[in-house]
C-alpha cells in the first residue's frame, strides 16, 4: 500500500500492524492510515476533488492538534488499538469543513 499525498511527511514501518501506513511529521507526531479510510479518503477525492487539498490540509491540523492520529475507517470497529492515540474517521475531517458526500447505497429493493 502507497500513499503519496503526504511528501513531507516522513513513512514509516509498524512491523505489528504492516497493513496500515505510519507517517511521522517533522514535530514527531505520529500519522496512521488504516485501508477503510483510505478508501474513504479516496472516495472524497474522486467526487469533491475540488476540496481534496482542504481535507488533506486538516488531517494535518488534526495532526499537529492531536500529536497521535489514527485515522480509521470505523472507530468501532478499528485494525488495530493503540494507547494514546486518538481515532478520526472520514467525516470527523470533512464535516467541520462543511465537505459531504451523501452515501446513496442501500439493499436492493427486490424481494424473493
Amino acid at each position: 500500500m502507497d500513499f503519496k499525498d503526504f511528501p513531507h511527511l516522513t513513512p514509516l514501518e509498524d512491523k505489528e500492524n504492516p497493513l496500515v501506513l505510519l507517517f511521522r511529521n517533522e514535530e514527531g507526531d505520529l500519522l496512521y492510515l488504516e485501508p477503510g479510510f483510505l478508501y474513504a479518503l479516496e472516495g472524497m477525492k474522486e467526487k469533491r476533488g475540488e476540496d481534496y487539498p482542504r481535507i488533506l490540509l486538516r488531517i494535518e491540523e488534526e495532526l499537529r492538534s492531536e500529536h497521535r492520529l489514527i485515522l480509521t475507517g470505523n472507530y468501532e470497529t478499528p485494525f488495530f488499538s493503540k494507547e494514546g492515540f486518538v481515532y478520526r474517521e472520514i467525516t470527523d475531517i470533512t464535516d467541520p469543513l462543511g465537505i459531504f458526500v451523501e452515501d446513496k447505497s442501500r439493499g436492493s429493493d427486490y424481494g424473493d
